[in-house]
């Protein structure tokens, strides 16, 4: 006959994505042990914190306050209750040399596990039947960095980026992707804006100078761009108004000529 499985109800706070060195206590209350089983092993990673037992067995009047332990099994135990306490281990290190400070994080931060219960025999053979219940370790520092890392659409200067937050120049690199994150976004018009400077390049008959126009606006140079195409428009403008000016000077002339010539033939009649 098969052995029967193991089961493990947990009663408290036990989530799937902790913080490091957060707190943890809960109970477990172990059933379904396999009748072959003469011990049952407990393994977690979670560490001791304060004064309280990682184990405690309190019907069996039992503590332990090691992470790997091996709870003898009595004949006809049914059912096993223990108070699980530890803290999430830390997978931040912090050096200092002088003024330079390294801070480096652990890259395994997936796989630990709050218990990790499977029955064995006498001599320490596995029995069908355990179970585990793990967790992931996250942290802030580095899930920010990657979401910044993330919109650098460079891949050489991402590469560098995540290349000096692995080696520990986690304030470098922050401060240099904030830089060049904060640049990129200067140089994003919105929709209104591109717009707005399209219709200014449509007063431009030359389309060479209106490319170029528009290239210095797609680099992020929004005023300069508007500045520049604002004064070309303006000498345009200036150079048609002065030359209506002469026109209309020229017109002027030659109509009063045209009425002064006017009154002297009609003068010339008289007498």
């Amino acid at each position: 006959m098969p052995a029967s499985a193991v089961e493990v109800n947990v009663e408290g706070d036990h989530p799937a994505e902790v913080k490091e060195k957060q707190v943890i206590s809960c109970v477990l209350t172990i059933s379904g042990i396999p009748s072959a089983a003469d011990y049952l092993y407990f393994d977690t990673d979670l560490e001791k914190y304060d004064d309280k037992p990682i184990y405690n067995f309190t019907e069996l009047n039992l503590q332990s306050n090691e992470s790997h332990f091996e709870l003898p099994v009595k004949d006809n135990m049914k059912k096993i209750v223990a108070q699980l306490n530890g803290q999430v281990p830390g997978v931040t290190e912090v050096q200092q040399y002088e003024k330079l400070t390294l801070v480096k994080y652990d890259s395994k931060r997936t796989g630990y596990a709050y218990y990790r219960i499977k029955p064995t025999d006498e001599k320490g053979n596995a029995i069908q039947g355990s179970d585990t219940s793990t967790f992931t370790i996250a942290v802030t520092d580095v899930d920010s960095f990657e979401k910044k890392a993330a919109q650098i659409e460079d891949p050489f200067l991402s590469m560098y980026l995540q290349d000096m937050f692995d080696r520990g120049l986690v304030t470098e690199a922050n401060k240099l992707a904030d830089y060049l994150i904060e640049k990129k976004n200067e140089s994003l018009a919105t929709e209104e804006e591109s717009q707005q400077f399209k219709e200014k390049l449509n007063g431009f008959s030359d389309p060479v100078l209106g490319m170029k126009l528009q290239a210095f606006f797609d680099l992020g140079l929004h005023n300069e761009s508007n500045e520049l195409a604002d004064y070309l428009l303006q000498e345009k403008a200036d150079a048609s108004s002065m030359k209506w000016k002469y026109a209309l000077g020229f017109l002027a002339t030659a109509l009063l000529g045209f009425v002064i010539g006017l009154r002297l033939k009609n003068s010339e009649d008289e007498e």
